[in-house]
């Protein structure tokens, strides 16, 4: 029985002190480098170029595959 009481006092002392809330004040935002800036600004037409890479790729299977069936 003493033993439990122990290992319970000993669990509640690893707990510590409950953290004080930080009052919804959030972390400082992070820098960005001018590179950053302007992926961030080219982001729509970065999108697309994958976009457009994608539709080749299948293209560009399929066209294989029709050749191999003939």
């Amino acid at each position: 029985m003493t033993a439990l009481v122990a290992i319970l006092l000993l669990l509640l002392g690893e707990a510590g002190v409950p953290a004080e809330p930080d009052a919804g004040v959030g972390a400082p935002p992070a820098t960005r480098s001018a590179e950053d800036e302007e992926i961030i600004r080219n982001l729509d037409l970065l999108e697309h170029l994958a976009d457009r890479e994608g539709l080749e790729m299948v293209l560009d299977l399929e066209r294989e595959r029709t050749k191999l069936e003939r």
